[in-house]
């Protein structure tokens, strides 16, 4: 039996799901209604993933038509370029900081993206700073959250 894309990514994101439950499951903070605490929003996506991914897989099932080509080798190697800067990205954040490791890291990616279409040069920075800036208000300023200052400088 083949499987079919809809039946690969429906079980992909069930076992994201899993993955989300077995790692809110190290938290310590009890969950209740007054305070849900940090396992209720994840806790919720996971259980949306798993009910969706289900789902998907189920759909997926029912299909009998042959599928064409899901992505070809340059798709899978910019999404493996991709995944290998997401994890740069991380990594400098941790040695870094947010506010070098994200303006740097959203210039890449808009540099990236942009190949094949006309983008000045500071159309680009602006866009790095804006989203820099707006991701820093709304978790420090609104949230009350900290952003990781990079053990280098921190």
């Amino acid at each position: 039996m083949k499987l079919s894309r809809d039946q690969i990514v429906g079980a992909l994101i069930v076992i994201l799901g899993v993955f989300v439950f077995v790692m809110i499951s190290s938290y310590k903070v009890p969950f209740s209604l007054a305070y849900p605490g940090p396992k209720a929003l994840p806790g919720l996506a996971a259980i949306g993933f798993i009910i969706c991914g289900a789902g998907i897989f189920i759909e997926g099932m029912k299909k009998k038509e042959e599928e064409q080509a899901y992505m070809v080798k340059e798709g899978w190697i910019r999404l493996g370029i991709n995944l290998l800067a997401l994890m740069a990205y991380v990594l400098a954040m941790k040695y870094v900081g947010y506010f070098i490791a994200t303006p740097v890291f959203l210039f890449g990616l808009c540099t990236w993206y942009a190949k094949g279409y006309e983008t000045k040069l500071w159309q680009r920075i602006l866009f790095a700073a804006a989203v820099t800036a707006v991701i820093y208000l709304v978790y420090v300023m609104a949230f009350g959250y900290q952003l990781p200052a990079g053990e280098l400088f921190g």
